[in-house]
């Protein structure tokens, strides 16, 4: 048996994924106290309650794998005081049902399930996770069990549907490995979904709830989960730490920051039905990366262009949505990345692919202008997004760091325009003296720069 075990932890309450993968039939007789009921398109099967000693003769062996996270809970209308959900047939199957068809139709996805979804409610019990997804392969394919604690907070319920309803989508006709979903594309799909359509996923007391507060406009939510905070690189995204997935503060913000993802790749290429492809598509790659790149060919030849993508539509973002009390810190990360640059290198023909860091003024006096040209231009547009933060009244450090930034303009500017223009060219191009002389001086004046930036090397 193969087991896959994905923990969230909460400061109130917690939403606890575990992927357990097993070829064995479940032959332990149940004891429901409510009769199984179907959800009207027939993937969902809400049975009743089942007691700890049915837990541990069905799963005798749980290997828990990956770190422990805060869930950070959305600030929106509670079906009680403490936003809690009282779980029951009725509600799981109406809301499972909601939560499938806006999901479904942001991916631009036809409703054409193979693997079924069982739904148990279980009793409150603190030894017992508040939500989790069991992932059993038969011989025709995956079925997905979801247990839920019968109250929990109603976006633990939307958070775990979404999350089986992607690995539904993931493993359609794949009968080896499991394919788990990359953490930063469930929740930037489950933020925005919760956002878009709010209360009305989770009906109370079977009656209709439209939320007045709720906004179509996706980076309204992107902006309450950020903010005013400087969204997450791609790394971050891709590979998060313990130390932001245990961090309430820094996992609304890695929400936040999953979401914006989210709708810039929506918009990209053949907009959101390229997402949905992306998801498809992860049952036939080697991993999420690889189906990435493959759905986004258009876009993108590598994941490093990926990441100079994010930066700098990250950067927009936080430029429209910062607070007025921009950090000094915020600020030195984004000067720091401006002056420095990732590349892909191989020491050999047959090497692996590795990353090496340049600063700015290397790429000016190793690359040939043709490869400078992009790199200037994204570097561009950041220094005068950045810009557009000044405030009228800056702190010494914050004019400190302004000042940089007007400096590297100052030095750019003129160079990319001396080089982009043609009639200032020969045709031995960077061997004409003119161009050398250009270069030595744009270089001589943007190193102590970096060095104020980066520090000595």
């Amino acid at each position: 048996m193969r087991i896959i075990h994905r923990i969230f932890t909460g400061l109130s309450l917690a939403c606890t994924l575990c992927l357990v993968a097993g070829a064995q039939v479940d032959s332990v007789s149940r004891r429901p106290t409510t009769v199984p009921t179907r959800s009207r398109s027939g993937q969902f099967l809400v049975v009743g309650e089942a007691t700890l000693a049915d837990e541990a003769v069905r799963n005798p062996i749980v290997i828990p794998g990956g770190a422990q996270r805060s869930v950070s809970l959305t600030q929106l209308r509670p079906m009680d005081s403490l936003g809690v959900a009282q779980l029951t047939p009725a509600l799981i199957t109406v809301s499972s049902e909601r939560i499938k068809a806006v999901l479904l139709r942001s991916l631009r996805l036809e409703d054409r399930f193979i693997g079924s979804i069982v739904i148990r409610i279980l009793p409150v019990d603190a030894r017992r996770l508040p939500a989790r997804i069991q992932a059993t392969q038969y011989a025709d394919g995956w079925r997905y069990t979801v247990e839920l604690q019968e109250k929990v907070h109603w976006t633990v319920l939307v958070r775990t549907i979404v999350e089986a309803l992607l690995l539904e989508i993931a493993n359609r006709g794949n009968g080896n490995q499991l394919n788990p979903i990359p953490l930063w594309l469930s929740e930037g799909v489950t933020t925005l979904l919760i956002g878009e359509s709010s209360r009305e996923l989770v009906p109370q007391l079977n009656r209709e709830f439209k939320d007045p507060g709720r906004s179509m406009d996706p980076l309204v939510t992107i902006a309450t989960k950020t903010a005013g905070r400087s969204p997450l690189g791609f790394e971050a995204l891709a590979m998060p730490s313990e130390a932001l997935l245990t961090d309430t503060n820094q996992f609304q913000l890695f929400q936040g920051s999953s979401a914006l993802l989210v709708h810039h790749l929506r918009s990209l290429t053949g907009g959101a039905g390229s997402l949905g492809s992306l998801v498809l598509s992860l049952n036939q790659a080697l991993n999420w990366q690889t189906a990435l790149l493959k759905t986004y060919e258009a876009d993108f030849r590598s994941l490093l262009e990926v990441e100079k993508w994010w930066a700098v539509q990250s950067t927009a973002f936080y430029v429209r949505s910062a607070s007025r009390n921009i950090t000094v810190d915020t600020l030195d990360r984004q000067l720091q990345s401006i002056v420095q640059e990732t590349v892909e290198v191989a020491r050999s023909t047959n090497s692996p692919i590795g990353r090496r860091v340049l600063r700015l003024s290397e790429t000016l006096e190793q690359w040939p202008y043709a490869a400078q040209a992009p790199v200037i231009e994204r570097k561009m547009i950041q220094l005068r997004n950045l810009s557009m933060l000044s405030p009228r009244d800056p702190s010494p450090e914050l004019e400190q760091r302004f000042s940089r930034m007007r400096r590297l303009v100052e030095i750019l500017q003129p160079y990319q325009r001396e080089r982009s223009n043609p009639g200032n060219l020969s045709r031995r191009g960077d061997v004409d003296p003119r161009i050398r002389v250009l270069v030595q001086g744009t270089v001589d004046r943007l190193r102590p720069l970096e060095q104020e930036i980066l520090g000595p090397r």
